[in-house]
């Protein structure tokens, strides 16, 4: 059985610059790369790279980034028969500044990713036959997401939304997941919570119990992530790495659903999804810098995270 991502494809301008310029202000950066990006194909590609079997439903222009995205994609071995190519506008574009505490400020432009349609979804996935989890966010439209999450949880298909922009949240979005996972950022547009630590975090996990997610995953950053269900709250602790990209982009999200794919509860998953982001950090760029599962056993080992992860086996075979 597949993981379906449904999400959005980038093209990532990434500067690197002592700090992000205040409003009106000029400030020269160090370095620029181009890379790919886009969370719903870096979650792709994160599931790709640890080795299982996932799909990526989404929508380019007929450009050169289109075309790149594409070719770094196939690189990794994602599934991409199921990416729109449309002439009503660009692909995708995100502008991202990460300073000299790597912390990102982000522009993005939503381009192509608007033009997928509840349509493309029924064409690429029909009812979902052959997916077992749906991974969704809200770098698409929303009238498309909604169909592709209601459409999967009809069919029995666990749905996660990773609800990035939060701005784009909508009432029939939340009906129709499973399990939500935000940030802190996300959390507070969400909830009004502010996350300043575990207590709070709990408390945000309540409230989406209220609106019927019971299943929540709170990103705290460097403090790590709540877990909450209604049966009970756990806090795992983020693995101290050097960071030198914070984005993680859907990195998180696929691991996540790799694990939840292999029968491990939210608690354990939780903890794998976080050795994967502590990985990604360390590596420059959204998408190039996913670790692959050799690389990700390696840090495990290195590192002996085996307790952490409570002896599970990475190798999903």
């Amino acid at each position: 059985m597949k993981i379906c991502v449904i999400g959005s494809l980038n093209t990532d301008m990434v500067i690197l610059t002592p700090n992000a310029p205040d409003r009106g202000e000029t400030v020269f950066g160090e370095k620029m790369d181009i890379l790919p990006g886009g969370r719903g194909a870096n979650a792709a590609t994160t599931i790709s790279k640890l080795g299982k079997d996932g799909m990526l439903v989404g929508c380019i222009g007929l450009d050169p980034f289109g075309e790149k995205l594409i070719a770094e994609l196939k690189k990794n071995h994602v599934d991409v028969s199921n990416i729109k190519r449309t002439m009503q506008t660009s692909t995708g574009t995100s502008i991202i500044m990460i300073d000299s505490l790597a912390v990102n400020t982000m522009v993005g432009i939503s381009g192509a990713n608007f033009y997928l349609t509840p349509e493309d979804i029924d064409a690429s996935v029909n009812k979902f036959e052959d997916c077992q989890i749906l991974l969704a966010q809200m770098e698409v439209a929303e009238e498309t997401i909604v169909h592709a999450m209601q459409k999967a949880k009809r069919n029995g298909v666990l749905v996660i939304l990773d609800p990035k922009p939060a701005k784009n949240i909508t009432m029939k979005v939340l009906e129709a997941t499973d399990i939500i996972i935000p940030n802190e950022q996300e959390t507070k547009y969400m909830t009004g919570i502010e996350v300043n630590g575990i207590d709070d975090a709990i408390q945000a996990g309540r409230y989406f119990e209220s609106l019927g997610i019971s299943r929540s995953v709170i990103k705290m950053g460097q403090r790590g992530a709540l877990v909450y269900t209604p049966e009970r709250a756990e806090h795992i602790a983020a693995i101290p790495v050097k960071a030198v990209d914070p984005v993680v982009g859907g990195a998180f999200a696929g691991a996540l659903a790799c694990a939840l794919s292999e029968g491990k509860d939210l608690f354990l998953a939780t903890r794998f999804a976080c050795v994967v982001s502590a990985l990604k950090v360390t590596k420059f760029g959204a998408q190039v810098g996913i670790p692959t599962l050799d690389e990700l056993n390696e840090f495990i080992e290195e590192n002996n995270l085996s307790n952490y992860l409570n002896g599970f086996n990475t190798s999903f075979e």
